[in-house]
């Protein structure tokens, strides 16, 4: 039976260390940044520096050296014969990677995670947008010379990397799932980075795939062509709008509402703006001349100005001080309303409460939903100063807006 090279992107938890030794019968090195805790396998540690995302994978790559590379995340676990198992599923068929089902863990409790067989229908995929929908990033095995002739990861990515590069070769990847294969992922921070999601689907998958044959084959572009690119355009902008990408979405809503005004295109910006903060935006758009009805007119309009003003009460607590009170009601309102503006008030009392590093993940989110807004960027950017994550921020607003300084 062949062996493996281990590829762990970062610290690699006890639980995961345990999993390993287990099944390291099927491994013939462990690659990793670093390792705190001592370890009987056969470790190959490698100083990245600041490297991460497809840099740092593409440096572990480099020191790997057998044919088969196991990607896992530092709090993946697994029982015995795991490896070994997804090791069989290239013996038994043509494929370049596999990957098992998953159950996740937070502190919520478990979620399996059953994904659907891709094998042979791999291109078929795209059509989704959303690859982690399909594949985990978290646990997967690769043929090393499919990732030569993939031609690697994108360096200057800092995240979903690897769904980048099965994006960019999926016309020929042959993938599969272990059916029967189950590996465990502890979610230890609730805080995911979806900004570089969108700038991948954005910038590479739209512009590399065909829209009419390969990204949404389903639609009728020659019998209907403008109805079929307005739907086009407003399933991309849902999806956007799923990355907390509220920016781009609401300019593919607005081309989709330009090509054919249609009440699902109008709807989905109203609620995009809404998320923005943009409330009155939001309001202008909701008139009689949209063909928006009268009574659904007025019930949406009071919806609007009910989070509007909630949102400003909210504001002016916190200027008073009233911290405590605030946070108190944070679970309440954050059932009615998680836009850009919560994710502020929330890293303003942070912040206030010296508790920097909390308060910079609210604020990240709340530039992430709305980039433009003066106000949370230099929240977000004085922060970030103080623990010294100036370029994070540069680079977030670069692939959400373009360049800072343009």
């Amino acid at each position: 039976m062949d062996k493996v090279s281990v590829i762990v992107s970062g610290e690699p938890s006890e639980e995961l260390l345990d999993s390993l030794s287990l099944n390291s019968d099927s491994i013939s090195e462990v690659v990793v940044p670093s390792c705190k805790v001592s370890s009987p396998l056969p470790m190959k540690f490698l100083q990245v520096g600041d490297l991460k995302g497809g840099a740092l994978l593409n440096a572990l790559v480099k020191e790997a050296s057998s044919d088969y590379l196991f990607f896992v995340k530092p709090t993946v676990s697994f029982e015995e014969e795991f490896i070994e198992e997804l090791l069989e599923e290239f013996e038994e068929t043509d494929v370049d990677a596999v990957f098992p089902n998953l159950i996740l863990r937070s502190g919520e409790g478990e979620e399996v995670k059953n994904y659907q067989q891709v094998y042979n229908r791999e291109i078929s995929l795209v059509a989704s947008l959303s690859l982690e929908d399909w594949i985990p990033d978290q646990v997967i095995l690769f043929r090393r010379e499919v990732l030569e002739k993939g031609e690697l990861f994108d360096s200057k990515l800092a995240d979903y990397e690897l769904y980048d590069f099965l994006y960019r070769n999926l016309r020929w990847l042959k993938l599969k799932l272990a059916e029967f294969s189950y590996a465990t992922y502890s979610l230890k921070d609730a805080f995911i980075d979806t900004a570089w999601r969108s700038f991948v689907l954005r910038e590479k998958v739209l512009k590399k795939y065909d829209w009419k044959k390969e990204l949404f084959p389903f639609l009728s572009w020659e019998e209907k062509p403008e109805v079929a690119e307005a739907t086009a355009l407003t399933i991309i902008g849902k999806r956007l709008a799923a990355y907390f990408d509220y920016f781009n979405a609401s300019s593919y809503l607005r081309r989709a509402l330009l090509k054919f005004h249609n009440q699902e295109s109008l709807r989905e910006l109203i609620e995009v703006l809404v998320n923005m903060g943009f409330f009155r935006e939001a309001k202008e758009l909701l008139s009689p001349i949209q063909g928006v009805g009268e009574e659904e007119l007025k019930e949406r309009k009071d919806r609007l100005e009910k989070l509007e003003s909630l949102i400003e009460e909210l504001e002016m607590a916190v200027e008073k001080g009233k911290l405590e009170e605030v946070l108190a009601v944070t679970p309440e309102v954050a059932q009615v309303y998680q836009g850009a503006p919560f994710y502020n008030i929330l890293g303003v009392i942070y912040w206030i409460g010296g508790r920097k590093r909390e308060a910079y993940k609210f604020f990240y989110k709340a530039v992430t939903m709305n980039p433009v807004n003066k106000d949370f960027f230099y929240n977000l950017f004085s922060v970030s100063k103080e623990i010294r994550r100036e370029k994070e921020v540069e680079k977030l607003v670069e692939i959400l807006v373009g360049d800072v300084d343009g």
